[in-house]
Parts: structure tokens; C-alpha cells; sequence
């Protein structure tokens, strides 16, 4: 396995700390315990998906109300997946 740059994996762990309790809980576990496993792309599409806010994220990680382009939904599920397991 290819060694993961540092600067996308700090910048990771960064973004994933939110103002919301809730959302911190499930993020920071997921970089922490996953980031490094996903593909390149992922790992992209991860970043980007930080970038939304905290209600659009609860949105569609915690409270299943809103649905994720094609674009993040594997990610997202993923993220999904891992809460259920923590």
C-alpha cells in the first residue's frame, strides 16, 4: 500500500473536527481509523464533501434527509456504514 501524504491526511483530520457534537463523532473516528484505506478518489471526494456545512452534512449522514449526488454517495455510504459499526 502506497504511503499516504501527509498533507491530505492532516488536512483531513482538520476539516473533520465541526461545530457540530454530533457529526464530530462519526468524523474524526473515520479519518482516524479509514482515511487511509480509501482510494485516491475518495479520499478527494471526501475532502470536497468537508467543505459542505454542518446542517447539510447531518443532513446527509445523520438524519438520512437529504441525497448525496452521484458523486459522494459512496463515500457518504461508507461514512454511514462506519457509524453503525462504532
Amino acid at each position: 500500500m502506497k504511503k499516504e501524504s501527509p498533507f491530505l491526511l492532516d488536512k483531513a483530520k482538520f476539516k473533520s473536527r465541526r461545530g457540530l457534537n454530533e457529526l464530530d463523532q462519526i468524523l474524526v473516528p473515520f479519518v482516524n481509523r479509514e482515511f487511509e484505506n480509501l482510494q485516491d478518489l475518495e479520499k478527494l471526494n471526501f475532502i470536497e464533501l468537508l467543505e459542505f456545512e454542518d446542517v447539510d452534512l447531518a443532513d446527509l449522514i445523520l438524519y438520512g434527509k437529504a441525497k448525496a449526488t452521484e458523486k459522494y454517495e459512496e463515500i457518504i455510504l461508507k461514512i454511514i456504514k462506519f457509524s453503525s459499526e462504532i
